[in-house]
């Protein structure tokens, strides 16, 4: 495997750097302004900036939601059989898949996701989120990501698959593990490939037994909607049941844990826009709107190259990895006026957070309902929120995702 390439002078767009981790947006604005279709040696991969190209290569037909083969190719040859465990199961989710596969699968989730049965989880939501928020404000504050950013999102999703709360753990290890595979620089790679697949081996496993459960005792959860389609004569094997309940676990967990401790962060930092959420809960899809735009939760979304194409005037190959930087597309001033300010009156519905076209995260209305309770409660129980640190936030050294280390918080 090739080293990491660290920031030298000829990397004028140092994308591995503390700098960047800490606010990637100036040199994503620089990207955008001046290379916006940019080969980066660093992360072996193209770099997209720009909210139209954006859009137009997540629908382009010569390039391919598969994630994983362009990864798998970056590994030393001998090393790839070792992980064909890990890339059968990843390679079976909907967000992975092109057409007519994708169809499938998607039809699946959306069963299992419409609007209505998502809705009919808020009663379950409030219940939590109520529980987490008294807590704290008998604290006087909280440490956001340990007592409700992480924990909230986990009760939900464990629910609504239909795993025992005992086994909590294991599912954020195993969402946290493949996001860390999804978010390291190349070389990287083999090590975070190798944790992610024994966590995802394990909680597979344990999968493995709630389906031979709800074979005899259906439940009203997503297995047992599974195991239903199959009875009905949807041709599903276990091991596609369980790669559509670790997607569910990864994108139902990580994406909204980040736009909570997001929000939390910015609606801390703008004192003003918390007074105008809490004076006006009219503006509270607007506002989750806001944080999902100027703070994405997922920061790039992955494709590869199927054929050599042509964008912008740079020749991008065939099986080149590509990331489409949606963290860039939501701040591009062709699209959102002023697109540093944060403020939650503006129209954001433009947001590219959750990605787009046919692989849109099939957790979308999910996460708005969460982030919606969760914001609604704060803003009802505590007159102000205040950052315990004037230093500025950590974050998680991970290329994929915005995700706080930490955040305290103390209430007024």
């Amino acid at each position: 495997m090739l080293p990491l390439k660290r920031w030298s002078p000829e990397y004028e767009y140092d994308l591995l750097s503390p700098d960047f981790r800490q606010d990637p947006y100036p040199v994503l604005h620089r990207l955008r302004a001046q290379e916006p279709v940019h080969f980066s040696e660093q992360i072996r991969a193209w770099v997209i900036t720009r909210h139209d190209d954006v859009l137009t290569g997540l629908a382009h037909s010569s390039i391919s939601a598969d994630r994983i083969s362009p990864r798998l190719l970056q590994f030393p040859e001998q090393h790839r059989p070792k992980f064909q465990p890990l890339t059968r199961l990843l390679s079976m989710w909907a967000l992975m898949l092109d057409r007519p596969d994708h169809n499938r699968f998607r039809a699946l989730i959306t069963k299992a996701m419409t609007r209505p049965i998502i809705m009919g989880f808020r009663p379950m939501i409030e219940r939590i989120a109520r529980e987490l928020v008294d807590a704290a404000v008998t604290r006087g504050g909280m440490e956001v990501m340990a007592d409700l950013a992480l924990p909230l999102p986990l009760y939900v999703i464990a629910e609504i698959i239909g795993a025992p709360r005992e086994s909590i753990g294991l599912l954020k290890r195993c969402a946290i593990d493949i996001v860390n595979f999804f978010g390291t620089p190349p070389a990287t790679y083999l090590p975070t490939a190798d944790v992610a697949m024994r966590s995802v081996l394990e909680t597979a496993e344990l999968l493995r037994d709630l389906i031979r459960e709800r074979e005899r005792e259906p439940r009203q959860d997503l297995i047992s909607g599974l195991i239903a389609a199959r009875r009905a004569g949807e041709a599903l094997e276990d091991d596609e049941i369980i790669a559509t309940c670790i997607l569910m676990v990864f994108a139902g967990f990580e994406t909204t844990c980040n736009l909570l401790g997001n929000g939390i962060l910015l609606l801390a930092k703008h004192p003003e826009q918390f007074a105008l959420l809490q004076g006006k809960p009219s503006l509270m899809r607007g506002a989750v709107d806001e944080i999902l735009r100027y703070e994405a939760p997922v920061q790039r979304l992955s494709r590869m190259a199927l054929g050599d194409l042509v964008l912008r005037g740079r020749t991008i190959r065939k099986n080149d990895l590509i990331f489409f930087m949606s963290s860039a597309a939501n701040r591009d001033p062709a699209i959102f006026s002023d697109p540093d300010r944060f403020d939650i009156t503006r129209d954001s519905t433009q947001h590219i957070a959750f990605g787009h076209w046919i692989h849109t995260c099939p957790g979308s209305t999910l996460a708005h309902l969460e982030a919606s309770i969760v914001f609604g409660e704060l803003c009802r129980r505590v007159s102000e929120l205040r950052l315990e640190s004037d230093g500025p936030p950590q974050w998680h050294e991970n290329l994929s995702v915005r995700s706080l280390k930490s955040l305290q918080v103390r209430f007024r």
